[in-house]
């Protein structure tokens, strides 16, 4: 098997990608809603075809990396939530140190993320996805017009 197509290698992008987040996350609120715009707009680029990295195997991978980032983010608030902080809120974050809760938050976000990854990319190894290109390819051939179905361009 290519080292670069095993699943358990490749899904390491995943807490990787989540370190950035934590960095975000545990700086400010605005840099965690910048990094989850940039991770919306990486799921928009593959989306609409926009050709991000160099090959097709590493767009898709992006684009897993980028689904299972926010899934990892929306499981983590929800461990953070069911766990809860308790406490008074008026304290100085208890014993805990800065590099602890950086540490508790990167492994909270990857927990799930992680997992999420290896499923996604075994799934991927599966695809075919040069005949998906040529097929994706020939159906934007095909439909010529960049309307609705409806509407012809050249009559009005």
């Amino acid at each position: 098997m290519n080292i670069y197509r095993n699943p358990f290698i490749v899904a390491l992008c995943a807490p990787a990608y989540q370190l950035v987040a934590t960095i975000a996350i545990t700086n400010d609120f605005l840099m965690a809603a910048i990094f989850i715009m940039f991770t919306l707009g990486l799921i928009g680029a593959y989306v609409t075809d926009f050709p991000l990295l160099s090959t097709l195997y590493m767009n898709e991978v992006a684009h897993k990396t980028s689904v299972s980032s926010l899934m990892g983010m929306l499981l983590g608030l929800m461990l953070f939530l069911a766990f809860g902080t308790g406490g008074d809120e008026g304290s100085d974050g208890g014993m805990i140190s800065a590099g602890g809760k950086f540490m508790a938050t990167w492994g909270v976000l990857s927990l799930p993320a992680y997992p999420l990854m290896v499923y996604l990319i075994f799934s991927l190894n599966k695809r075919d996805l040069e005949a998906e290109d040529v097929i994706r390819r020939e159906k934007k051939k095909k439909n010529k017009g960049g309307g609705p179905p409806i509407m012809e361009r050249d009559g009005f």
